[in-house]
């Protein structure tokens, strides 16, 4: 299912009370958990699926409109004990009224309270047996009570609907097919069925699987549909309505099928126009996943405006999506469930990431088949950056995609951070493993339920490939990993020959630990723009990789190719001209002055980890402690440029810049200064801005003149002007500096005779190297008298070790 824009997802109060570890008594004795070998969440509602077998369900029902939103009729189950001795059966069927309960016309007593039907057997049943149960009910079906999910009751533009939507996103369990038949509803229980539908004679019912007979008698029409595919409860559906239906036909690996699209007549040319491009879809996730299994490809129309259901051949989709391809992406999100979510289907709530998170991933591939690679990765690094932006603040922390709460299954770590984890995933194993693993989760799982232990196991089975570091750190665990470059040091060797010796750094973001055998990808560039890629293996905080190149290179970049969504979000311009740049996934705004004597390559980095620390910090500066930027790339001769940085420590979850500098402007903005350093061998620097403008309290930005690579963040200035300063002894020595205040010159005395030289160094509040002085007397006289007034700091040195620091005033 996909939830549309503008949705929120509550929690609410469980649909099923404290009777639910009573409702699998049935399961309990002598029984494990279905697939228990392989289990990962314990689920008790999957437990009665250990004790019988439900092969299926025949849906006999009469549906009535908005003036009388009731259902009236039966169901009838056929099933076989797993277990021997069995006397009760238990079904899930929420507030209907159940008026009795036969098998073989014979009543059988029963017990019901509005939640659990409990129904005793004539006689004991063994696992030799099958039996069918008939309960006859009727009633108003449910709603959820999130507005998500349920039986729906609509009148829109003279057209009368009823639907469901097969999950409930506030229910527990979160599977609905307990609001309109009695059922075992659960994950892992997998039904055939038959539907027969009555209505008035203008509405026309659409279900899973195939239409066998409509038969209009006096004022009632019957329509008779039947699935001989097993699928579970949250999967089968009913739309009703005066529906018309258009016909079309794709041809698919398993031969023509037909494909059904179904709207009231006013409708129909508007659902043509957004479907132009299904048929290619059909094709591109053939490619990706393997044949596609079903009857038919069916969407019905309905009018719910909070998303769409993958009701397996007969998706739920919403009237407010058609007309345009605008929407594209939430058909192809629908259509791949039925490789991932209907022919596979996720054991648990807790792994719904499978369901999900794949189908958005399956979205992105429908972007990539037919729009190509780069529309792909706009989608993909657009999200990514969003995710690491907002999505720990709005789901109370970094959290897992594997054993999410009942609150946030259907919420973005399972439905967008999951397709995130499958992008990386597919850069990890490559696409051609990738996909071929796919293919083969599918034949090895179809028509049955899956773990995140049994996908990892099966794709290392395809692969060959060991993929527990990745599950663990990626699918079990939280948060991102964070890698960059820290030098690059290049050797000749011969003409075409050489060796690149590249250090790579590790950091997290609110991962619990640090990633292991991570595949990156190092790009070398020439001078010409050609490249050649490089793979290595990163594990812990640091290593040292040496690669062989065929060319000295100008640039080496990381991840260029976004295979690994680490913590970082970036991307690369070409400049040709004077222009403005916004680079968006780089938070950063570029002004070029002069575009130089040929093109540029400029690739900006925003890292949502913080910065190395000072080297040296004799002023106490604080740097952020939540982001910065690395601007990289190849420079033409001549080029000038000025770069733009937004700071907003706004606490809302909603903007580009907001939540970034939440600590550095605990106060106002005031403070904000921008910090450089050429690269990891080099300290921070404070650089002067050349404009700055505060928008807000805590927000505003602050404009440098010249654009240079390397890397810049955001700090706040030490308390330079306090009287209580205090000296830096790092070793014991004892001197002297007087007058301080001084004017144009001060000296120096130390308690004893020096028998070396030491170096003095003067710097200002900023970091910036300004005078040198060589002392080797016990008093020694300095001159700064081309310095400006204000604060300075005065370094001694001996043999490159800092001995003392302290301020020096020149007034």
């Amino acid at each position: 299912m996909k939830k549309w824009a503008g949705i929120i997802l509550v929690s609410v109060l469980s649909l099923v009370n404290n009777s639910l570890s009573n409702l699998m008594a049935q399961g309990t004795q002598n029984s494990s958990a279905k697939s228990s070998a392989a289990s990962i969440y314990y689920s008790a509602e999957n437990l009665r699926s250990d004790t019988f077998n439900v092969l299926k369900y025949t849906i006999n029902l009469e549906i009535g409109n908005t003036s009388n939103q009731t259902i009236l009729g039966n169901t009838s189950i056929r099933f076989t004990p797993k277990l021997n001795n069995r006397t009760f059966i238990r079904f899930d069927l929420l507030k209907l009224i159940v008026d009795s309960v036969k098998e073989n016309n014979a009543l059988l007593s029963y017990n019901y309270n509005d939640t659990i039907l409990k129904i005793n057997f004539s006689s004991p049943k063994n696992v030799i047996d099958t039996s069918i149960i008939t309960v006859y009910y009727k009633g108003t079906p449910q709603m959820d009570a999130t507005g998500w999910g349920g039986f729906y009751y609509n009148n829109t533009q003279s057209a009368e609907y009823a639907f469901n939507l097969g999950v409930g996103f506030g229910a527990k369990p979160h599977n609905y097919g307990r609001i309109w038949y009695p059922c075992f509803d659960n994950f892992v229980e997998r039904s055939k069925y038959e539907f027969n539908i009555t209505s008035d004679t203008l509405r026309r019912a659409h279900c899973n699987g195939q239409l066998i007979s409509d038969v209009i008698n006096s004022t009632k029409r019957t329509r008779k549909w039947v699935m001989n595919e097993e699928i579970p409860t949250y999967l089968v559906c009913v739309a009703l309505a005066n529906y018309t239906q258009v016909n079309w036909t794709v041809n698919t690996l398993n031969g023509v099928k037909p494909i059904s699209l179904v709207a009231v007549a006013a409708d129909t040319n508007a659902m043509k126009a957004g479907f132009v491009n299904l048929k290619n879809c059909i094709a591109g996730f053939e490619n990706y996943f393997g044949p596609f299994m079903w009857n038919k490809v069916g969407y019905s129309l309905v009018p719910f405006n909070g998303g769409a259901m993958e009701h397996a051949t007969n998706i739920a989709y919403p009237r407010n999506a058609i007309g345009n391809l605008a929407n594209e992406y939430l058909y192809a999100h629908e259509l791949s469930h039925h490789w991932w979510g209907d022919l596979i289907t996720c054991e648990t709530q807790e792994d719904m990431w499978i369901n999900e998170g794949m189908a958005t991933f399956s979205s992105y591939m429908f972007k990539e088949w037919q729009y190509g690679k780069t529309a792909y990765l706009n989608d993909v690094k657009t999200e990514h950056d969003n995710l690491l932006h907002f999505l720990h603040l709005n789901e109370g922390g970094f959290r897992a995609v594997s054993g999410v709460p009942h609150n946030l299954t259907y919420g973005d770590h399972v439905y967008k951070k999951g397709a995130d984890v499958a992008h990386t995933l597919r850069g990890y194993m490559g696409d051609s493993a990738f996909f071929t693993g796919a293919k083969y989760l599918m034949q090895q799982k179809a028509y049955n339920s899956i773990n995140s232990n049994e996908f990892r196991d099966l794709l290392q089975t395809s692969s060959g490939q060991n993929l527990h570091d990745f599950f663990n750190d990626w699918i079990f665990s939280g948060g991102w990993s964070h890698f960059s470059i820290d030098s690059v040091k290049y050797i000749p060797l011969t003409p075409s020959n050489y060796q690149a010796i590249v250090s790579i750094k590790q950091k997290t973001f609110g991962a619990p630990n640090l990633h292991n055998n991570v595949p990156l990808e190092l790009s070398f560039f020439k001078n010409d723009w050609s490249r050649v890629v490089r793979k290595v293996v990163m594990s812990g905080a640091s290593m040292t990789f040496t690669v062989s190149l065929p060319y000295a290179s100008d640039y080496c970049a990381l991840n260029y190719d976004s295979k690994i969504s680490d913590a970082t979000s970036h991307e690369s311009k070409v400049i040709k001209t004077v222009s403005n740049a916004t680079f968006n996934l780089g938070k950063l705004f570029v002004k070029v002055q002069n575009a130089g004597a040929d093109s540029s390559i400029l690739r900006v980095i925003h890292n949502y980890v913080q910065p190395d620390d000072f080297k040296y910090n004799p002023f106490q500066h604080k740097l952020s402690d939540q982001h910065y930027w690395k601007l990289e790339g190849m420079l033409a001769n001549g080029f000038e440029a000025k770069i733009r940085f937004n700071y907003d420590g706004t606490k809302t979850t909603t903007g580009n810049f907001t939540y970034l500098d939440t600590l550095l402007t605990a106060f106002n903005g005031d403070s904000i200064q921008v910090f450089y350093r050429e690269s990891a061998a080099h300290d921070w620097v404070m650089v002067q801005p050349s404009l700055r403008f505060v928008s807000g309290t805590k927000s505003g930005f602050i404009e440098l003149d010249t654009l240079k690579l390397g890397e810049y963040t955001f700090g706040n200035i030490g308390d330079t002007s306090s009287v209580g300063w205090k000296e830096n002894a790092i070793q014991k020595i004892e001197l002297k500096v007087y007058p301080n205040p001084a004017k144009q010159k001060c000296k120096i005395e130390f308690k004893e005779n020096l028998n070396e030289d030491y170096d003095l160094f003067v710097y200002s509040v900023e970091g910036k190297k300004l005078k040198q002085f060589i002392v080797n007397q016990r008093i020694s006289e300095i001159a700064f008298n081309d310095l400006a007034s204000g604060n300075y700091i005065l370094n001694l040195e001996r043999k490159g070790t800092l001995i003392h620091s302290q301020k020096l005033i020149i007034e």
